[in-house]
């Protein structure tokens, strides 16, 4: 059983020595390859630069980076120091960016060169932000990351911190006011290894791992950084965006033996790959699980998936709160459409509105306990620690807004959220959120955004609209509307499909009745081969 002791960051290196490790390959970049040693070299001179520059323990340094060897650094330095990393969306808008350098209270960014300009435009309105450090080239207002780290010579000693201290802050794009960062700590990382990485997938150094989910999200931080480090694995990270046809060549060329992804991504591989003239690559023949997680995985693409790839999806669900996956199925016994069961040490139960257990075969709200479930958000909007999650209940228990229904068997089904927010490759699409930007354009006098579905039955925003005067509906008028979102907010979020309406469906109190338009009507829960309908 792994125990990390100490700080998170030593602790890890303090597992690969003992292990006689430090040869051998932590990291792999399509050009680039480090092992234990220079990995912990290289965060050793992260940590020390941030402690030259005034970080102090508790401090957050904020990572707006691509997936890469320094954001890998950078965030084990701030962890080294007693610092909290911070990881960071790229795709975020300016004033998205704003909020959540605000609400983490950042001290430090260290920004990918290309991305930089993004970082300037808000950063006299983030009081707490002292330094910006930029990677592949710094701006005259900018320190110049790489030079600073070369340039170290005596290493700053790791901070000793309590084993429940923060050691990240991971932010959920679900939230429709500002946004809220959970903060875990070595002990949290611990049980959430042991439960998944050791207990589900029985990760050893003799693994690699190759996760296409961004980093700066719960599921691409724990599998694609996190737990192949704390099992003295190999990771592949991939600075670029994962594209199926990059995809597929880093399954070549890397071999990896655990590979992770979205739904959404395993279709547009599917898709690419039948594309393929004969006689197609055997692209994972060297994988033994396949990792499906942030967003619902329909039993039609599962399929899919295995009849061309050859390897049944494992597919599980997490929450931010929680830091990683709570649900999850088991090698072997994956049971279609399902999210699986409970993970070692968490505890699962659905209740009604009124927080009464419900049975099996019922719908009802999820709610959770376990070690790894955060107990407050990360800082409040006046910096104060620890602000109460708006969640959370009596004796531990969490509501993370989720309905599912669980058979008699004890699978349990995604049902949909109950404030209306779903997934969109795995990234939270607030419904509102894409409603106010929509208003913006001159030619919106009323509209709603619900969830749609594709052709694989995979989320997509479905935007319902009524014009203003003035304006006809037409094909060139919702293309229009479809890139003004793109341009106002994170691309991932814009309407695949608009239809316009007269009028919207209102309750007698005036409010739109999302529900009365969602374009598709999902089961509570699909049949089940060999289970008979749950």
């Amino acid at each position: 059983m792994v125990r990390l002791s100490a700080n998170l960051a030593t602790a890890i290196f303090d597992r690969a020595s003992r292990a006689g490790a430090g040869a051998r390959v932590a990291l792999r970049e399509p050009k680039r390859v480090w092992s234990y040693d220079t990995l912990e070299e290289q965060v050793e001179r992260a940590g020390t630069v941030f402690h030259r520059l005034g970080v102090a323990p508790g401090e957050s340094v904020a990572l707006v980076l691509h997936d890469s060897m320094e954001l890998a650094a950078a965030l084990l330095g701030a962890m080294r120091i007693g610092a909290v990393a911070v990881p960071v969306n790229i795709l975020l808008r300016p004033l998205e960016l704003r909020a959540l350098l605000c609400d983490c209270a950042a001290s430090c960014v260290v920004v990918s060169a290309d991305l930089a300009a993004t970082v300037e435009l808000i950063r006299a309105e983030v009081p707490s932000l002292r330094h910006v450090l930029a990677v592949g080239g710094a701006r005259a207002t900018q320190l110049d990351y790489q030079a600073l780290v070369s340039a170290v010579e005596r290493i700053a000693p790791p901070v000793e911190v309590a084993a429940d201290a923060p050691a990240f802050a991971l932010y959920s794009a679900g939230a429709t006011t500002r946004p809220r960062g959970v903060a875990h700590g070595r002990a949290a990382l611990e049980h959430a290894f042991e439960a998944y990485a050791g207990d589900v997938l029985a990760l050893t150094p003799e693994d690699r791992v190759f996760s296409a989910a961004k980093l700066s999200s719960a599921y691409g931080l724990g599998l694609g950084l996190l737990f192949p480090l704390c099992s003295g694995a190999a990771t592949f990270l991939l600075p670029a965006r994962p594209r199926p046809r990059t995809l597929f060549d880093v399954l070549r060329t890397f071999r990896p033996t655990v590979f992770a992804a979205t739904p959404s991504l395993y279709a547009q591989m599917l898709q690419d790959y039948v594309a393929l003239p004969p006689p197609r690559p055997v692209a994972f023949e060297s994988v033994r699980h396949a990792i499906s997680g942030a967003e619902g995985l329909p039993a039609m693409l599962a399929r899919r998936i295995e009849g061309a790839f050859g390897v049944a999806p494992l597919h599980g669900f997490g929450v931010t709160e929680a830091l990683h996956f709570v649900l999850s199925n088991r090698p072997g016994r994956s049971q279609l459409a399902s999210v699986g069961a409970p993970l070692m040490g968490i505890e699962a139960r659905l209740v009604d509105d009124g927080g009464a257990p419900v049975g099996a075969e019922q719908i009802g709200l999820l709610e959770l306990r376990g070690p790894t479930v955060a107990r407050q958000y990360f800082r409040t909007p006046n910096g104060e620690d620890d602000a109460p999650l708006s969640r959370i209940l009596p004796e531990g228990w969490v509501r993370p807004g989720d309905r599912f229904l669980v058979d008699r068997a004890g699978h349990y089904y995604h049902c949909g959220r109950n404030d209306d927010l779903f997934k969109v490759g795995g990234r939270w699409v607030s419904p509102d959120e894409v409603e106010r930007t929509l208003l913006g354009h001159p030619a919106v006098w009323e509209c709603a955004v619900v969830e749609g579905e594709d052709e694989d039955g995979l989320p997509r925003p479905h935007a319902y609209v009524v014009t203003n005067v003035g304006h006809a509906p037409s094909s060139t008028l919702s293309l229009a509307l479809m890139e003004y979102v793109k341009a106002e907010i994170a691309p991932y979020k814009y309407p695949r499909a608009i239809d316009f309406v007269d009028a919207l469906p209102k309750s007698e109190a005036g409010q739109v009745q999302r529900w009365r338009l969602r374009p598709t009507v999902n089961p509570a829960m699909p049949v089940v081969e060999n289970e008979g309908k749950p």
